[in-house]
């Protein structure tokens, strides 16, 4: 097939919507574009960064052809400048192989598999060997211009039967790795055996109601994380209580009483510099307290700050997780996590 939007979400994950623009390139959104004029500029800068996105298909005996428009780096700038870009190529869970993007257009061309599926097969975690990932990085605009050859969208049982999604900052989008596979979300999804949906937006956890509204609506995740306040350490300990009171409550109205775990503050500049540590303690009660006021047992308080080993863990703006640390995250989120989950994944 020829690339077209008709088709195209059938092989797309994470995204939201696809938006067709100049030259029949494909803007990918990870939130609706009716959504975006209600939510802050910079959810609406980063909606368009592939953050946990994949193409996944099944291929044929040919290669596929896939040809990527990386944008200039200010059309969504931070982070770019540090790290390289890279999509990655999986089989199933197997690594196959990293491709730098190169401002501009890129094209990839992905041979067919022919090493054995079925002892890739045996070994399976999560996704089928048959079917074909291409990862793209959390922080970068890509648009979508050809996905050609002898390819079929996922099957059934091709991909996990539980379904992760994570909101928050930049820490959550991934910011300071080049891989869409070393953010926290991914890692914390490789060690539960789900799927995951990145909905971290750098600057732009601003919990808005509208965004959690949004995101209740969502049928297709089974437990989710927040994260609050990392974005928010600017407001005072008031508004950050009513912006947190009013983000939760919409979340303790699922009907569906799906499992939510919140996050509060990573060690920041403000705490570790001095000067801010009591402020960063207020705010991590906050948490707290809106989780027990919400009244409702499916709301989670993890231990956040915790997650991070070290100081030494963080990049030298003192707020963001260096590219290493993630792993540590993740993992010991997931730790938290499965306990808490009353014996969902073990139907996987």
């Amino acid at each position: 097939m020829s690339c077209n939007k008709s088709r195209l979400m059938e092989f797309l994950h994470g995204t939201a919507e696809v938006v067709e623009v100049e030259d029949g390139a494909l803007r990918l959104f990870r939130v609706p574009r009716n959504l975006l004029p209600k939510l802050n500029e910079r959810v609406n800068i980063r909606a368009v960064s592939p953050a946990g996105a994949e193409l996944r298909f099944r291929m044929g005996s040919s290669p596929v052809r896939l040809k990527l428009r990386r944008m200039p780096d200010a059309s969504n700038p931070v982070f770019t400048s540090q790290t390289a870009v890279l999509a990655g190529i999986f089989r199933g869970d197997f690594q196959g192989s990293w491709i730098a993007l190169q401002e501009g257009d890129n094209e990839i061309e992905i041979a067919p598999f022919t090493g054995s599926v079925d002892v890739l097969a045996k070994n399976r975690s999560r996704f089928s060997p048959e079917l074909t990932r291409i990862v793209l990085p959390p922080f970068i605009e890509l648009r979508l211009l050809e996905l050609e050859g002898e390819i079929e969208p996922p099957r059934p049982g091709d991909c996990p039967e539980f379904n992760y999604l994570a909101y928050g900052s930049s820490i959550t989008q991934g910011a300071y790795t080049p891989l869409g596979t070393g953010t926290y979300p991914a890692v914390l999804g490789r060690e539960l055996g789900v799927d995951v949906c990145n909905l971290g937006f750098g600057g732009g956890a601003h919990l808005e109601p509208e965004i959690a509204e949004w995101i209740v609506s969502r049928e297709d995740w089974h437990f989710a994380t927040l994260e609050l306040g990392a974005n928010l350490f600017g407001l005072t300990v008031d508004e950050f209580r009513s912006r947190v009171g009013n983000f939760l409550a919409v979340f303790a109205s699922d009907s569906r009483h799906r499992p939510v775990f919140c996050l509060d503050l990573l060690p920041n500049p403000g705490e570790i510099g001095g000067g801010a540590a009591e402020k960063a303690a207020a705010f991590r009660e906050i948490v707290e307290d809106e989780i027990n006021a919400a009244g409702v047992t499916f709301l989670f308080r993890l231990e956040y700050a915790s997650s991070l080993a070290r100081v030494s863990d963080l990049s030298t703006d003192l707020l963001h997780p260096a590219a290493h640390a993630f792993e540590s995250i993740g993992r010991t989120l997931a730790g938290q996590i499965e306990p808490l989950l009353s014996g969902m994944l073990q139907k996987k």
